[in-house]
């Protein structure tokens, strides 16, 4: 073919075109190890690595083209390029999708997305991309169908890219924009730039303007660094500052090689050894970041798995709460039916001290049965398993029961009891036993927590679409400290824990059959001048007409 002018004329841009070619290949290198081995070789990353590498496969053809004295090795290295360039831009477009989806794509897809190549790559094994060469000028005459073929697939991958990011920009998650913005800006930036100065190079012969385009390169590069690094899309965390350093410590070193003066490589060296210091530094700070997290990780898995043990071994004993207080429960009601039947003289005539024991015995029993079924409950709403039997309850002499047993027990401790029932209350499906146990343990605990001569208020209507019930007390009230955990299982105030009885299920059980029922309980409280409990519960059978609310006058004191 003659002797080689390509050679001659490209030795003024040798140099450029071994730094904008080499370094990116270096750089693409450490990129795609890092990626592959820190991401334990993830699909995502192995498409990236994909693409990476073609284009890296790219580059090396390219600058065998600038800087090879071997013509023949020019001329068969150039003929595959477009093709190989057409491959990349395939895979970049590959690797966005697969970020965008988060899983792979469907062989079917594969198949159409790489189908796109065929033409070229039938072309390029038919040696018909490039037809002939211009050997003074050193300029190849391509296929003019692949020169527009490959314009148009760079195009579509270029637009599809920004559609397909502003739809899932759109429709995605908030948390997904800006990695989808910054990985898409990224991608566009490096194709569109690439191919306008291929296009731009091939139609006006100034094949220069391509080799200083690569520059954007290192900007690309940063990009998608930043990404991984930062916005883990590989899940790799805390090795930016490993990443980066390698990538300053190339780009400072490749510079001695292409300097000429002596003051200038003086500074490069000084330079360098700064940056090889700096970045050793950062790499090791790096690498004990990477133990502290990984430390971290172990713990975090180990702590979850104490709290899955926990959670485990709590469910286990409530399911033994629930079998023991469900094997009591029979015992106890026999212990009831006999006392029962002393009292009514089935067992034969006893005594008037007798009969004064068995009524000790049955109280005592009674407290039991009503331990034992506070313990089933408790087990039943921990577990999920409250069976809730709503039917139409009468709200008005529902509330009338309950007064019938908490303004004896006021009267007897001494405590003034004032109640507040309106005129209206309507009758609306509720489970009644599980509400009156939350109004009557709400009742009940002020009743206990008031000291004698203090006051129990007891409100009773309807507001809105709800049943509201009040029970204010004047009592010891709750410290500020405990107030978040006083509807726990088991707590107790720590006020009251040592001086009054009590189990601590009493407000679990009530908030657990209140918020059963589509309800709400809430409280207010100031340690030393009482408490406030609230209750509301939805009317569902019918719209309460405007309430009257009138206080029945009557006041219970010792």
């Amino acid at each position: 073919m003659g002797p080689n002018t390509c050679l001659e004329l490209n030795k003024y841009y040798t140099a450029t075109a071994y730094y904008s070619h080499y370094i990116p290949i270096l750089i693409s290198v450490i990129l795609v190890v890092f990626t592959l081995t820190k991401s334990k070789f993830s699909f995502l990353a192995r498409i990236f690595c994909y693409f990476i590498i073609g284009f890296c496969i790219w580059l090396i053809g390219d600058v065998i083209t600038w800087t090879s004295p071997n013509y023949d090795l020019i001329a068969s290295v150039w003929a595959p390029l477009d093709y190989i360039n057409i491959i990349f831009y395939l895979f970049g477009a590959y690797f966005f999708i697969a970020l965008v989806r988060g899983r792979d794509i469907a062989l079917w897809q594969k198949i159409a997305l790489f189908g796109l190549a065929l033409p070229a790559w039938g072309i390029a094994v038919t040696n018909q991309s490039v037809t002939g060469f211009n050997l003074p000028v050193c300029e190849a005459f391509n296929s003019e169908f692949l020169t527009q073929y490959k314009l148009l697939v760079e195009t579509a991958v270029v637009i599809f890219i920004l559609v397909y990011a502003l739809f899932q920009f759109w429709k995605g998650e908030k948390s997904m924009r800006k990695q989808l913005s910054i990985v898409a800006f990224a991608l566009v930036l490096f194709f569109s730039v690439f191919g306008y100065s291929e296009y731009y190079a091939s139609q006006y012969a100034v094949y220069w303007f391509n080799l200083y385009s690569l520059f954007v390169l290192p900007v690309f590069l940063f990009l998608i660094i930043y990404s991984i690094t930062n916005l883990e899309i590989f899940q790799i965390r805390l090795i930016g500052s490993q990443l980066l350093a390698y990538v300053l410590i190339i780009m400072v070193g490749s510079q001695f090689f292409f300097l000429q003066n002596t003051t200038q490589k003086t500074l490069t060296v000084v330079t360098f050894v700064l940056s090889l210091g700096f970045g050793l530094l950062l790499v090791r700070s790096g690498k004990r970041e990477e133990t502290a997290r990984k430390k971290v990780e172990k713990l975090a898995g180990e702590l979850e798995e104490a709290n899955s043990n926990l959670k485990e071994l709590d469910r286990q004993k409530d399911e033994l709460l629930g079998m023991v207080s469900h094997q009591l429960a029979t015992p106890v009601t026999s212990m009831r039916w006999y006392l029962e039947m002393f009292e009514d003289g089935d067992m034969g005539t006893m005594p008037p001290e007798q009969i004064a024991t068995i009524k000790k015995m049955q109280s005592i029993v009674q407290d039991l049965s009503d331990l034992v079924s506070m313990i089933l409950d408790v087990s039943r709403i921990q577990l999920g398993r409250l069976k809730l039997e709503p039917r139409p309850l009468d709200i008005q002499e529902f509330v009338a029961d309950i007064m019938s047993v908490i303004e004896p027990k006021a009267q007897e401790r001494g405590v003034i009891f004032n109640k507040l029932i309106a005129t209206n209350l309507p009758t609306t499906p509720l489970d009644k036993k599980y509400t009156r146990m939350a109004i009557e343990n709400l009742l009940t605990n002020a009743v206990k927590y008031t000291p004698k001569g203090g006051e129990v208020r007891f409100t009773a209507e309807v507001r809105g679409s709800n049943l509201y019930f009040e029970v204010k007390d004047t009592g010891c009230g709750i410290p500020k400290e405990d107030q978040g955990k006083i509807f726990g299982k088991l707590f107790r105030a720590s006020n009251v824990r040592n001086s009054i009885d009590g189990n601590g299920f009493g407000l679990y059980v009530a908030k657990g059959a209140t918020e059963n029922q589509n309800g709400k309980i809430w409280f207010e409280s100031e340690e030393g001048k009482g408490t406030t409990f609230f209750v509301e519960l939805p009317i569902v059978s019918q719209v309460a007409a405007p309430q009257e609310p009138a206080a029945d006058g009557t006041k219970t004191s010792a």
